[in-house]
């Protein structure tokens, strides 16, 4: 259960000393320690690129703040903080127990009168929880401790400091666990507690079946089941099932409240032993580790570090640190020094110049200060914007109307022409780009140098933690006007358009038509199952982002997967190859004489003869003299994106 230390690790977290380490994820360490008084803790420790990043430390603060007012018998207390060091952490109360999901998978799902007492603990908990202003957000399995004496709920209200980070919404585009979450939290939308009530729901079918009722054959298709599907919960014992049932209706005001749901079930005898006697043992063998550690005089020494190291300073008491966390921004961080002084120094100055320069940029905002508006634009949200909407005429005012489009070739991007220029608002990533030090309305405002002199690019950047995408608005001398235009003009054309489109968006975001059905709202990186990039793309690779709907895996071959609306091509392809087995595939002389094979499937057609396209390019002069088994990886491909995604609504 517990991890040695290893060389170059720290011996202590404020006040406490450590004994191992109990996990990690997206978020920091997870680390087991033991304080003066000799109570052992659990404690998370954020990792420095996230500190360092631009308002995380203010949502942590707020997360902090708000979960150090939990209270409650089935949760696990928040003790300790300091949201001010290199790595912030928090401490809570350490219970030894077996994570809900292992305990299922190692024993078997919970009877009937152990889900009641799961349930009662977990109503308990979010009770609590939604009591002083939070949502868990990523209530699941692993997150639920079945203890000595019933249920703990641990890492609430924590999510949310997190949920703008772009390795979270690398894959699946969202905060949270997938097969737990709400209908509502897999659209991105906003959320109430009653989206914890849907996750409770989850979890309870889970822990009487094994299973989440929602689960698919891949990402897709769970969230797909969320949204859209009716749960099968013919396997639940009826009790569970009349208290399940209700939790997973799709619209959250007809969800019951954790209150409600107690009333239901009434109270519970008292119970010295609420779970099965397998479980119960893997309890006491947790209780016999830790003895055996707390009693091993060497269980913080790790081979190669530095015997002089001492434990800081106890530190201030957990209410007089929480009075500091709640002046907020009425006080500066005491700590953090070493790390961030050479980035203060950096931000006075741009500040200043900010401050100096707001006015150089059309609808400039003079208090940098403002929260970014856009901050919850994750890669889903992205992907649902119909960019062709917020070009709202006109984009310049001193350029008059279009005089042509706007008009979308792809998702995710539109052109327009006003005045003889060219306007290309596109959704892309912004490498090269740099900070311009301005924000339109709290957004801000990066510029790309290498644009060159017949053209000029602004980008909005929706959230700091989301550096991938940015809407990008370039503007160009259209080819068809007469003379050259200066590059400053054209910049300037540029700022104004950046800034009405981000006022747009502020305003209003427009989405794509139908979204929700459509193959725009799918992660290209998600829709090849694990199995089929492993047997037709290479062991343990992972695809990469190259735009907002084309994925990249490198492998012996490049493969590229790309989502979009178009045409579906015809194409003859005279040459067939039977591979045996079923396995079969037809290609055409341009593709024998070719490095690369592209095969496409539809997802989705529509009225205008159009249809939503999966496009496969598998490239690469690796296959020697059988170029045709690129074409067909890239058929096995296409077929597998079909089989994971849910069907299409035609």
């Amino acid at each position: 259960m517990v991890a040695r230390l290893e060389p170059g690790d720290p011996v202590h977290v404020g006040r406490y000393r450590l004994l191992g380490q109990l996990g990690a994820g997206g978020m920091g360490r997870v680390l087991l320690g033991i304080g003066p008084d000799g109570r052992l803790v659990a404690i998370k420790q954020v990792h420095t690129h996230l500190a360092t990043e631009e308002d995380f430390l203010p949502r942590f603060r707020r997360e902090v703040q708000t979960s150090a007012r939990v209270s409650g018998a089935f949760t696990a207390a928040l003790i300790d903080f300091d949201v001010d060091s290199k790595n912030p952490w928090l401490a809570s109360v350490f219970v030894p127990g077996v994570p809900l999901d292992k305990a299922v998978h190692d024993f078997g799902p919970l009877s009937t009168d152990q889900v009641r007492a799961l349930a009662v603990g977990l109503a308990a908990a979010l009770q609590a929880i939604h009591g002083v202003g939070l949502i868990h957000r990523d209530l699941k399995p692993a997150n639920v401790i079945l203890a000595e004496d019933g249920p703990r709920v641990i890492d609430f209200g924590i999510a949310r400091a997190t949920e703008e980070r772009s390795e979270l919404t690398h894959t699946g585009s969202i905060i949270g666990s997938p097969a737990f979450m709400s209908p509502e939290q897999a659209r991105s939308e906003p959320l109430t507690p009653a989206s914890d009530v849907f996750s409770f729901g989850a979890v309870l079918a889970m822990a009487a079946t094994s299973k989440s009722p929602f689960a698919g054959s891949s990402l897709p298709h769970t969230l797909y089941n969320i949204v859209h599907t009716q749960p099968d919960l013919s396997r639940l014992p009826p009790e569970v099932r009349q208290l399940v049932e209700p939790c997973l209706r799709k619209d959250p005001s007809a969800r019951p409240t954790p209150a409600q749901i107690l009333d239901f079930l009434g109270p519970l005898p008292p119970q010295a032993r609420p779970w099965s006697a397998a479980i119960h043992n893997a309890v006491h063998e947790q209780d016999a580790e830790l003895s055996a550690l707390l009693a091993d005089p060497e269980a913080t020494q790790i081979v190669g570090a530095d015997d002089t190291t001492v434990p800081g300073p106890q530190g201030r008491s957990f209410d007089e640190k929480l009075r500091q966390l709640e002046a907020g921004s009425r006080s500066d961080p005491p700590k953090r020094r070493w790390v961030l002084v050479a980035a203060l120094v950096g931000v006075v100055i741009l500040v200043g110049a900010a401050v100096a320069g707001a006015v150089t940029l059309t609808g400039g905002d003079p208090t940098p200060d403002v929260p970014n508006p856009l901050a919850g634009f994750n890669t889903t949200k992205l992907r649902s914007i119909d960019v062709c909407a917020a070009m709202k005429d006109p984009l310049v005012a001193s350029l008059g109307k279009w005089e042509r489009g706007p008009i979308s070739l792809s998702w995710g991007t539109c052109s327009a022409d006003a005045g003889g220029e060219s306007f290309d608002v596109d959704i892309k990533r912004t490498e090269g780009f740099r900070d311009s030090g301005r924000k339109i309305g709290g957004v801000p405002v990066l510029e790309n140098p290498a644009a060159g002199g017949k053209s000029c690019e602004r980008a909005l950047l929706p959230a700091a933690a989301e550096t991938q995408f940015g809407i990008v608005v370039q503007v160009t001398h259209s080819l068809i006007a007469s003379g050259s235009m200066p590059t400053d003009k054209l910049c300037q054309f540029a700022d104004e358009g950046v800034a009405q489109v981000a006022r747009n968006l502020i305003a209003k975001v427009p989405q794509l038509p139908n979204f929700h059905n459509s193959l725009a709202r799918h992660d290209p990186c998600a829709v090849i199952d694990s199995i089929t990039v492993k047997t037709s793309i290479g062991e343990q690779v992972r695809g990469t982002p190259d735009l907002l709907h084309t994925c990249k895996w490198f492998s012996a071959s490049t493969v590229t997967v790309n989502l979009w609306r178009d045409f579906p091509s015809v194409d003859p392809k005279p040459i067939h190859f039977d591979f045996g087995g079923g396995n079969v595939v037809d290609v055409n002389e341009a593709e024998m004489r070719s490095t690369s094979c592209v095969r496409q499937g539809v997802y989705q057609p529509s009225s205008d003869g159009k249809a939503e396209l999966i496009s496969v390019l598998v490239d690469g002069p690796t296959v020697g003299d059988h170029p045709e088994f690129r074409c067909h990886s890239a058929v096995r491909i296409v077929q597998n994106i079909l089989e994971n995604l849910p069907k299409a609504s035609r």
